[in-house]
């Protein structure tokens, strides 16, 4: 039972990247075999639809962040959007050089690719919506207030 609870977020997290991998893919698919459009534009257009996607069920059913406001709802949609540009660059150089490179479909080049850039997201939306990092920022936020106003007394 300590596994499963040790090991929670990362299983919830694999379900729904995994989702979000197939709504990325799907999408790819679609833009670029389908509607013929550029392979790093048709990328992007999934990027942008999944991690929309990807940034609601982590926040909500991953680490049950709560939708206390707006401006943390902003706060934190920024900070996960700003470490998915990291996922975002890496995803289509990848994409780009590796459909290239290797004379594979490119289905399956997108497929190796959501598995390297999951491992990443995980990592990174941890760091946003963990409930322990978030309490530390507060304390660090916290303490400087405290050396602050101690500082001006």
């Amino acid at each position: 039972m300590n596994f499963l609870k040790k090991y929670r977020n990362f299983g919830v997290y694999c379900l729904f990247g995994f989702l979000a991998s197939l709504l990325n893919i799907g999408i790819f698919d679609l833009s670029h075999n389908y509607f013929h459009i550029t392979l790093w534009i048709a990328n992007t257009i999934a990027w942008f639809i999944s991690n929309f996607f990807s940034f609601f069920v982590t926040k909500l059913y991953v680490f049950k962040s709560e939708m206390e406001s707006l401006k943390k709802l902003f706060k934190e949609g920024m900070f996960f959007l700003v470490s998915r540009i990291f996922s975002l660059i890496f995803d289509d150089i990848f994409m780009v050089v590796a459909v290239f490179i290797f004379p594979w479909n490119n289905l399956i080049i997108k497929a190796i690719d959501q598995l390297i850039v999951g491992l990443f997201n995980y990592f990174s939306s941890k760091l946003i919506f963990n409930y322990q990092n978030r309490r530390l920022i507060d304390r660090i936020k916290n303490l400087k207030e405290r050396r602050k106003s101690r500082n001006e007394i």
